[in-house]
């Protein structure tokens, strides 16, 4: 999200951060096939405030591992991910409302998983996200948020010998996060979402 906002017009427009985190959800592969799937990733991103309204955000990074479930388990290896992201703030955060910032993510990752004939396969994941975030800042530095996404894309993969094709058990993600604020525009994340697709994150960036 934007370091300010209150559509603080002299905010930095640039700013480039990491981050680090894991999800855990089902995916439904053809046949009704569930697959249990935790994957832990790092990051690196690079943002550009467009305007007090819009901004866009590149992130790359590598899976780290993580396990697949499918009555057996079998581990992941290390892959590529990487995404895009445009995100707009619809409500200016004043002293009594909070800010809402829309964002739309497109994002691919690349990576291997055991199957059930104890081979590893590719598994190539594509998803498309929108999202809401709404939070109020607390004394300049504290900004607690809650955010919600709905997403869905195709995940490829090699189940009982065949070629398969399954999506997101779950298609949503709800949690809460904050971010804390240093003088010079240095700020720290944390994000837990619990309902849905679970996943933790945490990270940092810098505005320039």
């Amino acid at each position: 999200m934007p370091y300010e906002c209150d559509g603080d017009s002299g905010s930095k427009s640039w700013r480039a951060g990491v981050s680090g985190g894991a999800f855990s959800t089902t995916i439904v592969f053809e046949g009704e096939q569930n697959v249990d799937i935790k994957q832990a990733s790092v990051s690196a991103t690079l943002g550009y405030q467009v305007s007090t309204r819009w901004g866009l955000v590149g992130s790359a990074g590598g899976i780290l591992g993580g396990t697949v479930n499918h009555g057996t388990e079998g581990d992941i290896g290390s892959g590529l991910v990487a995404s895009v992201s445009g995100t707009y703030l619809a409500l200016y955060e004043s002293a009594k409302l909070p800010f809402i910032l829309g964002s739309l993510t497109i994002g691919h990752s690349r990576t291997t998983a055991v199957s059930d004939d104890a081979m590893r396969h590719d598994w190539i994941a594509y998803d498309v996200r929108a999202g809401v975030m709404v939070g109020k800042t607390i004394g300049d530095r504290f900004v607690p948020f809650a955010s919600a996404r709905a997403f869905g894309g195709p995940v490829d993969w090699k189940l009982g010998g065949e070629d398969v094709i399954g999506s997101d058990k779950y298609h949503y993600t709800v949690g809460l996060g904050a971010t804390y604020r240093i003088p010079g525009k240095v700020d720290f994340f944390a994000e837990v979402l619990g309902l849905g697709e679970n996943s933790v994150s945490l990270g940092g960036s810098v505005a320039f």
